[in-house]
């Protein structure tokens, strides 16, 4: 019999975060009982020291953390390849990580589990692993967010573009900021922000002087977040690098049109349901932006589809997926073909 070692330590309310507090939920798993921080570069051989002797137990860990000795089987989350692919200012060691221990964790994990048929494909290539080795188990949309519920709301007749903004390079802050202001909206809608701006952007807005047209909400709940969601003429979303982009299909799900970029996992998510742009180019948000303004039809037009889109992504099925990796390595059976979302 083996049991299954999950590591608990990576829920929150980050991306890598809610994947694995549904997955433990929609599992039913046990936490190991794991301490200090998971994305710390030091754990894989904190994981070795309490896994070393570890025979009969199967490792799963929702995030990219792996231990360097380990004789038991075994299986990551790898959702991106970020810091690898588009690193970030200043993350030079989030590079070496990724270039010498991910890389290695890879190849010596079981099954490498990921959530896009875009980050499957990389990381085969980036890791020289079998394709067969590498899992696409998706992502889910939380029950909090639906077209039912709270509608967050400026007053009446006061509209408003919803943004992510979580102080990270890739989430293209700085070109949405520009797209949205070239599209000289201010008197007709605001652009509101969940999270808190960098000093960078915090400077930008200053010297813009657009203080009254940009909002920055900072820390949200799921519920509030669903609530901005609702009201919102449209997800303002051209992320530089996503392994799968949870956003656009928690805004899909609340009813609410997405415009999003035309690269990496994300027209794959969309799957036809949003407007893509090229997200370098503040013109194309700008447009895009006016388009749904505008143009009413188009948005309920998305705003369906993408509500049928989101019902694609179902944490049950995510537990599925994985519940059938870990019985076929508890029985020995080889894993199938990769799966690929339609």
């Amino acid at each position: 019999m083996y049991d299954v070692i999950f590591d608990g330590r990576w829920r929150g309310a980050h991306g890598i975060g809610r994947f694995a507090t549904e997955v433990e939920k929609a599992l039913c798993l046990r936490d190991a009982g794991l301490r200090g921080n998971p994305a710390s570069p030091l754990d894989c051989v904190y994981l070795s020291a309490k896994l070393l002797l570890t025979k009969n137990g199967i490792f799963f860990s929702p995030g990219f953390n792996y231990p360097l000795l380990y004789h038991g089987m075994g299986m990551l989350v790898v959702h991106d390849l970020i810091h690898f692919d588009v690193p970030a200012p200043h993350s030079f060691i989030k590079k070496i990580y990724c270039s010498s221990v991910l890389r290695y964790a890879c190849r010596r994990a079981s099954l490498v589990l990921t959530v896009s048929q875009f980050s499957a494909d990389r990381i085969v290539a980036f890791a020289g692993v079998d394709p067969e080795k590498v899992v696409v188990v998706g992502n889910g949309v939380s029950s909090v967010f639906s077209v039912d519920g709270p509608i967050f709301s400026l007053g009446e007749d006061e509209l408003y573009f919803l943004a992510i903004s979580n102080g990270k390079h890739h989430k293209n802050t700085e070109t949405v900021i520009k797209g949205f202001l070239d599209a000289k909206l201010g008197d007709k809608a605001k652009l509101i922000f969940v999270g808190a701006p960098s000093q960078q952007v915090a400077a930008l807005v200053s010297k813009l002087r657009a203080h009254e047209s940009i909002w920055f909400m900072g820390k949200v709940s799921d519920v509030e977040l669903a609530s901005l969601y609702r009201g919102a003429v449209a997800l303002i979303f051209p992320s530089l690098y996503e392994g799968f982009g949870l956003p656009i299909v928690e805004s899909m799900a609340c009813g609410t049109p997405v415009i999003t970029s035309n690269c990496t996992a994300m027209p794959e998510v969309a799957g036809g349901a949003a407007l893509l742009v090229d997200p370098l180019s503040a013109e194309q948000i700008a447009a895009s932006a006016t388009q749904l303004l505008d143009d009413r039809d188009l948005r309920n037009s998305l705003a369906q589809k993408g509500v049928v889109r989101a019902g694609d992504f179902r944490w049950a099925d995510v537990g599925t997926r994985i519940h059938a990796a870990l019985a076929m390595l508890r029985i020995g059976v080889e894993v199938p073909e990769r799966g690929k979302f339609s």
